[in-house]
């Protein structure tokens, strides 16, 4: 640029021509510039107002007159400058306003589709999606947290089962792919006790715990805890004993008639079926195999008893009660 100005210092035919040149461009014929102010041509009109400045320092110098018709033009550039500054804000403005109202309105758009498309849930009043939901039998919707409470209320109460809506049940079948395993695993359980007949069901006598025992776990009238392995009568619902429980009448009443009758019992503590002899000696083979004696109960040749009567032998006839005969009593806690 140094070279410039020396050319242009030594060269005032030069000097002037530039003068002339920028003031008919700037002052006389502002329209003849308006190009300038076209957005594609931003750049080119900040290269012009550059190098216009440069030219007007360089002519300017030493020469008063000069300098101030310059400066009267560097204030028309700089006027010219901000005004194109002013309008590229002013449009890169718009643009950016237009772009983000097409956006917004895009979100909004989207956001009312997606809304359409939500379900409400009937418990709690939710929005969410159709997957996130259950549907019932009676075609009401449930998201998952109100589904488990279906299940984790029944389990409370059994008043609550099985869970229904408007009366129809919820298929428990259907839960193992919704419901947490856990709860899966308690319901479960809870199915199979409120399944049993009230009056036959049969709870841990340790007071501590109080289980439900099912009957899968029940061996003649004697219930194994699943949760602390304690045993219990079904029959009394106390703590395990041996022999007969004396509550159970079915049982008492059995016994009271055989006593009359001088019918005998079997030993075998898997057995104690009562037996009627109707004819024949008194050595008894019992279903399960255990032999004994039809007078006393006692083990077949462990006792003083006659191996017969005579009136026994033959069918028909009376056959009295042995004076002898004692009931065979299985051993008692």
């Amino acid at each position: 640029m140094a070279s410039n100005n020396s050319n242009r210092a030594a060269n005032p035919a030069l000097a002037e021509e530039v003068i002339e040149s920028i003031t008919q461009s700037f002052l006389s014929d502002p329209p003849s510039m308006a190009f300038l102010f076209e957005i594609r041509n931003w750049e080119l009109a900040r290269l012009v107002f550059r190098l216009q400045r440069d030219d007007i320092d360089a002519l300017a110098a030493d020469n008063p007159e000069l300098e101030y018709a310059l400066n009267l033009q560097l204030q028309e550039l700089s006027i010219a400058e901000t005004l194109i500054a002013d309008e590229s804000f002013a449009i890169r403005a718009v643009i950016q306003y237009e772009e983000e109202y097409r956006l917004a309105v895009s979100i909004a758009q989207n956001h009312l589709e997606a809304e359409a498309a939500l379900l409400t849930c009937t418990g709690c009043e939710s929005r969410f999606t159709r997957h996130q939901s259950y549907k019932a039998p009676c075609n009401h919707f449930y998201c998952m947290e109100c589904l488990a409470n279906f299940f984790e209320y029944t389990i409370n109460d059994e008043s609550l089962y099985p869970p229904k809506c408007c009366g129809q049940e919820i298929p428990f079948e259907g839960m193992k792919t919704l419901l947490d395993n856990k709860l899966i695993t308690r319901y479960a359980k809870k199915q199979v006790e409120y399944d049993t007949e009230a009056t036959k069901r049969t709870y841990c006598s340790v007071s501590t715990c109080k289980g439900f025992v099912p009957a899968s776990n029940t061996i003649n009238e004697v219930a194994t805890c699943p949760t602390c392995g304690k045993r219990t009568c079904t029959i009394c619902k106390a703590a395990a004993h041996r022999g007969d429980c004396p509550r159970d009448e079915d049982t008492q009443s059995l016994l009271s008639l055989a006593k009359t009758e001088g019918w005998q019992r079997c030993y075998n503590t898997k057995c104690h079926r009562v037996v009627a002899l109707t004819t024949g000696c008194n050595h008894i083979t019992c279903v399960c195999g255990a032999q004994f004696c039809y007078v006393c109960g006692a083990r077949w040749r462990t006792c003083d008893c006659p191996r017969w009567n005579e009136s026994w032998l033959v069918d028909g006839g009376d056959r009295p009660r042995h004076a002898g005969h004692r009931l065979f009593q299985p051993p008692q806690d």
